[in-house]
């Protein structure tokens, strides 16, 4: 019996085959006449006999078939359907080409926002919902048009919800943060739904759900290969190296040791870690882990990545090396601005005082933007914080204790502000303090009078306190207050 590819390739044999993407089961693929893509083939393949028994029964790609027919029925842009192929366990959806055409994710930030608001909303109003909305899976015509390329998750529903409504919307508005005023035209535009306060709140709590769960999916995969890692192995270690970069590991990691062995290009030089710069790379190499325990490279690529996928500035990943003795080492892009410690003892005296507040409230927007994406940084001091001085730009580093929890409890954010607290110099005054803590709350809806007295006030006797166990009796002394 013949193929799916060999029976489409026969009816249409003037076309040559691109692929476009593979996964274990499904092929995407171009059909080329000349120059111009005139078909799409989308191909399930499946290879369990599990698998292959439920195609039969009911054939993943018939349903995106029947469901593009009656998208398009409804008024909504949708690629056209070309017809719909069986042949034993394998099936195939030939669509035909929006050519020429270019992905949402080449528009401005504004654009993509509008544009997946308001397929969204069309969607809600027509009665579909559908459970796989981002900007892959929309494209733009020649003249802007958009159409939506894949329905197999859009369903029909007799009645659309306040909670599918909100889960649609929060589902194209996940990645960009969205204010008030970007937000409410659109809901206001939903048909059926009047509590427009509820459906906005619903929309705010389910994008974080939904940004956290697609950041640890990414940072999952970052450690096998695929579109962000490519897995590197020798006889004296095994690497994953951002695709981005090209590095000689054993050279950067052969200098990095004769930096530590000699005194010379050193950050940080203790036991358990050594920093140094090569070159443009700055490299981190850890000791061994404790049996049961994760290398501490591992730790800090992952705490990296989860910030770089969530949006916080960092120094750029390079690399996550294991060496074959245990030991780990990470490289990154090596940033050149100062640490915030070391810049406000230098800059602080000679700044106005309305230098001193610009820069206050950005670091506490910094911050808040963090704890408002539930972000735990379990060493955020001054000195694991670079700030690029002009643009008022901060950076994170040292990340191997940095996690996204399901929900921050309140004393792990009062921690994080008495580190900060603590690390910067005394010189800074209670008013500038204050700056910062407004800033932070006007993210995080705390009161910043009331944080002043809990904090600062508490850590204002000394720059120690935090390293004399501070940290630990605030949070615990935060849960019996409430």
């Amino acid at each position: 019996m013949r193929t799916i590819v060999e029976h489409i390739s026969l009816k249409y044999p003037d076309h040559r085959w691109e692929l476009v993407s593979k996964r274990s089961n499904r092929s995407i693929y171009r059909l080329l006449r000349g120059d111009a893509v005139e078909y799409y083939v989308k191909i399930y393949d499946p290879k369990s006999p599990l698998e292959k028994l439920r195609n039969r029964m009911k054939p993943r790609t018939l349903h995106e078939f029947r469901m593009l027919q009656q998208l398009q029925l409804s008024g909504l842009p949708v690629p056209e359907v070309k017809e719909h192929i069986s042949i034993g366990n394998s099936t195939a959806l030939l669509t035909r080409a929006v050519f020429p055409s270019k992905s949402l994710l080449e528009m401005k930030r504004e654009d993509q926002i509008r544009i997946m608001l308001e397929m969204s909303v069309r969607l809600i109003n027509h009665g579909y919902h559908f459970t796989d909305m981002h900007a892959g899976n929309i494209i733009l015509d020649s003249r802007g048009k958009p159409y939506l390329v894949d329905a197999y998750e859009i369903i029909p529903c007799r009645k659309i919800t306040l909670g599918r409504a909100a889960a649609l919307l929060a589902q194209a508005g996940s990645d960009f943060h969205l204010s008030d005023e970007e937000l409410d035209p659109y809901l206001l535009r939903v048909d059926g739904i009047k509590k427009i306060g509820m459906l906005r709140r619903k929309i705010r709590s389910l994008s974080l759900a939904f940004q956290k769960a697609r950041v640890k999916r990414r940072v999952r995969r970052s450690f096998r290969e695929g579109s962000f890692s490519l897995p590197l192995s020798t006889s004296s270690h095994r690497a994953l190296v951002h695709r981005k970069y090209s590095p000689d590991l054993d050279g950067i990691i052969e200098a990095h040791c004769a930096n530590v062995s000699k005194r010379r290009d050193l950050y940080k030089l203790q036991e358990k870690t050594q920093l140094s710069r090569v070159g443009g790379y700055c490299v981190k190499s850890y000791k061994k882990a404790l049996a049961l325990m994760p290398p501490y490279a591992r730790r800090s690529w992952k705490g990296l990545l989860t910030l770089l996928f969530n949006g916080v500035p960092v120094a750029d990943p390079v690399a996550y090396v294991l060496l074959a003795d245990g030991k780990s080492v990470l490289v990154t892009k090596a940033l050149d601005h100062p640490d915030l410690d070391v810049f406000l003892w230098r800059e602080y005296e000679q700044m106005t005082p309305a230098r001193r507040h610009d820069v206050a409230r950005a670091l506490g927007l910094f911050i808040g933007n963090l704890h408002s994406r539930d972000i735990y940084h379990a060493d955020l001091k001054a000195c694991n914080i670079k700030v690029e001085t002009d643009s008022l730009k901060f950076y994170l580093l040292d990340t191997d204790r940095v996690e996204q929890r399901w929900a921050l409890s309140r004393g792990k954010k009062l921690r994080n502000l008495m580190q900060i607290n603590t690390s910067i110099p005394r010189m800074v005054s209670r008013s500038v303090r204050m700056a910062f803590l407004e800033a932070y709350c006007s993210v995080t809806g705390y009161d910043a009078r009331d944080l002043y007295r809990r904090i600062w006030r508490l850590s204002s006797a000394s720059e120690i306190v935090y390293r004399c166990g501070a940290g630990d009796r605030i949070e615990e002394w935060s849960s019996a207050r409430g």
